[in-house]
């Protein structure tokens, strides 16, 4: 069986009809190249070339060759150009799932600057609750989440890439932006859009800052953060959401002011720990630390 070096240098003899061009092209000596076209004729059977001279006239089995040859090299070509963009992080798939928040508020703008770098990534990316995304990521048929609030979870690599907080979200003009931020005791009679019991973030503002008798202004509880800001921007409440859904993209006419004491909401990227991340992925992963990092200074 002849090797594709052999077929590559019977390739340029083709293009080129003498030895000495091939050998310049291909950088190798011109016996090199003889001694590959001789190699080659003796593993067909037959003449590739009649010697005119200085110059090889090809064969019709030579012209036939080379026609069929050329599909080859097109699969060869095809498959270096893939190679060379997974090495420089341009080609691949990233299945990504992430919580109505991320999805909203940093995905945009991490998923646009790196794909303009990388037009060959293939990227898809669905929304879920915090235990579907875990198990998406367990499951492999997601690459990478991201949340608010997740836990930790064993064979899972759960990491803290910045830290949001929680704030109040007003229509403006409400009483409340005349403070520099808010306590509980500033609520005391303002109706609030609040969240399912068992919701990561209402066991969160449980902890330090929602009282019972806080919780008794409840005038609507909603699963997602950004369905409470589209009520508050209706003006049926106040709003407690996290500061990357409220202020993020400007998406809603809200004035935002944080809780006191402050509620830190950590913003979390999963993926699988006994995995070496592809490099595709490990590119992502650096891009949405500065990313997420650079939205919530912002």
């Amino acid at each position: 069986m002849f090797s594709l070096r052999q077929l590559e240098v019977f390739r340029e003899v083709m293009r080129l009809r003498t030895t000495i061009a091939a050998a310049r092209t291909l950088r190798i000596s011109q016996p090199a190249v003889s001694n590959a076209i001789r190699q080659l004729e003796g593993q067909c059977g037959f003449a590739l070339f009649d010697r005119q001279g200085n110059r090889l006239v090809p064969t019709a089995d030579a012209i036939e060759l080379y026609r069929d040859g050329e599909a080859i090299f097109g699969l060869y070509h095809a498959l270096a150009r893939k190679i060379e963009d997974r090495r420089a992080s341009a080609a691949g798939r990233l299945r990504i799932v992430c919580t109505l928040p991320i999805a909203n508020a940093i995905i945009p703008a991490a998923v646009t600057p790196f794909l303009a770098r990388r037009p060959g990534v293939l990227l898809s990316v669905d929304t879920g609750g915090i235990d579907e995304i875990m198990s998406a990521v367990e499951s492999r048929t997601a690459d990478l989440g991201l949340c608010l609030v997740a836990p930790e979870r064993g064979g899972l690599a759960v990491e803290t890439i910045a830290s949001a907080r929680m704030v109040c979200a007003f229509r403006p003009g409400h009483r409340l932006e005349a403070l520099d931020q808010v306590t509980a005791a500033d609520l005391a009679d303002t109706p609030l859009i609040l969240y399912d019991r068992r919701s990561r973030l209402s066991l969160l503002l449980e902890e330090r800052f929602l009282s019972p008798a806080l919780r008794r202004n409840e005038i609507a509880a909603v699963p997602f953060s950004s369905m409470a800001c589209l009520l508050a921007e209706a003006g049926l409440g106040v709003a407690l959401v996290d500061s990357f859904t409220a202020v993020a993209g400007g998406r809603y006419r809200l004035g935002t002011r944080p809780l006191s004491p402050a509620e830190p909401v950590p913003v979390r990227m999963i993926t699988r720990a006994t995995e070496t991340p592809s490099r595709v992925l490990a590119s992502f992963m650096a891009e949405l630390r500065s990313t997420t990092q650079a939205v919530a200074d912002g």
